[in-house]
């Protein structure tokens, strides 16, 4: 890279046209920061100001948010960035959204078919709303009954057969301590241990929708 030559502390402002390396549908242009490293390839990390943070479109923030990426800090090109002199701040919004279509074959990208989001859109937490809208999705797709292994706080892991999911409308069913509720048999006895902590599903649709279910409840409570 070539362009301006900048030291550690020097404010600087992305010039216009400069767009996200990782999302080019989101233009930096007009962004303030100041230089925080200089990087013997000719590139600087800036750390934006609170001005720029607090404009800045929300779908870059979500983006970040979801691909482990740090917003507060950027790498830019001597060719990419010119000296702030001061002056309100002016920064160019995206024209378009790009949304990338949501693959089946990602894990949260499923979960975000359920709840109707889109792959800008972060998932939803855990709380009664959310579980309510899951039970629904696992209520229709579900094939019942079939075994699973569950393995309770006291004694060993045993071999059980789901043949429901709790009613909602009954208090206990979906809880935001462990979920969604199952209705389940060992051998006469009838239990209604939490989906969640089923283990070893059988069955390749039920497996997935089972195991996509407790990674969702057990990161976003």
């Amino acid at each position: 890279p070539t362009g301006a030559v900048f030291q550690v502390g020097d404010k600087v402002r992305v010039r216009r046209g400069v767009t996200d390396t990782d999302y080019p549908d989101m233009p930096l242009g007009g962004w303030k920061g100041q230089v925080v490293e200089v990087h013997k390839d000719g590139i600087y990390t800036v750390e934006w100001t609170k001005e720029t943070l607090s404009s800045i479109h929300p779908v870059f923030k979500q983006r970040c948010e979801i691909d482990g990426l740090d917003e507060e800090r950027y790498g830019l090109s001597g060719d990419d960035l010119e000296p702030d002199t001061g002056g309100p701040l002016d920064i160019e919004e995206p024209k378009e959204i790009a949304t990338k279509p949501l693959s089946p074959n990602d894990q949260d990208d499923r979960i975000r078919m359920i709840f109707g989001l889109t792959s800008n859109d972060l998932l939803p937490d855990v709380d009664y709303e959310s579980l309510a809208a899951y039970h629904d999705h696992l209520s229709s797709n579900l094939a019942l009954p079939f075994t699973a292994q569950f393995r309770p706080k006291i004694g060993h892991s045993e071999q059980i057969k789901v043949i429901g999911l709790g009613n909602p409308d009954d208090q206990g069913m979906i809880d935001d301590e462990y979920g969604i509720i199952c209705e389940a048999r060992i051998n006469r006895k009838v239990m209604n241990p939490p989906l969640s902590e089923l283990e070893q599903v059988k069955g390749k649709p039920n497996r997935q929708l089972v195991d996509d279910y407790s990674y969702w409840f057990h990161n976003w409570r």
